[in-house]
C-alpha cells in the first residue's frame, strides 16, 4: 500500500502528520519527508508523527524519523511518535533508537504530553 499522509492542527501550536500504508522507500516516502521538512521550516515546533495506520517501517523510514527528530531538537521543538505498531516498536528497539525517540501508544497521549510541555519530549 502506498504511503498516504494528512496534516492536522490539534491546537494552534501542535501539528500532527497522520500516515497510512508503508513507511518505506519507494512508497512516496520522499514526499512525506518534504512535507515534514516544510512544516518545520514554516515554524512548527510541536510535531506528532502518527503511525497508527502504518503497516511497516523500514530503515529509510527510520532515517526520516531520526532526521526530523534531530531537526526539531536543533530548532528547540518537540517531536513525538504516536501509535507505532509492534514491528515499528521492534525496529526502534533493535536500532537503539527507542531510548531516544519519544513514542506514545496513541495520538491522544502524544497530544496531551505536548500540551503539558513534557520535558521528555524535547530532542
Amino acid at each position: 500500500m502506498m504511503l498516504e499522509t494528512e496534516v492536522f492542527q490539534f491546537e494552534p501550536d501542535i501539528t500532527g502528520i497522520s500516515c497510512a500504508g508503508r513507511f518505506t522507500m519507494g512508497t512516496r516516502l520522499g514526499e512525506t519527508e518534504a512535507l515534514i521538512q516544510s512544516l518545520i521550516q514554516q515554524g512548527s515546533r510541536k510535531l506528532i508523527l502518527d503511525l497508527t495506520h502504518v503497516e511497516f517501517v523500514d530503515s529509510a523510514g527510520l532515517g526520516i524519523i531520526m532526521r526530523s527528530f534531530g531537526e526539531m531538537g536543533e530548532r528547540g521543538g518537540h517531536f513525538r511518535i504516536a501509535g507505532a505498531n509492534p514491528q515499528a516498536q521492534r525496529l526502534f528497539t533493535i536500532t537503539h533508537t527507542a531510548a531516544i525517540l519519544p513514542v506514545d501508544s496513541d495520538l491522544v497521549t502524544s497530544v496531551k504530553k505536548l500540551q503539558e510541555g513534557d520535558a521528555a519530549s524535547t530532542a
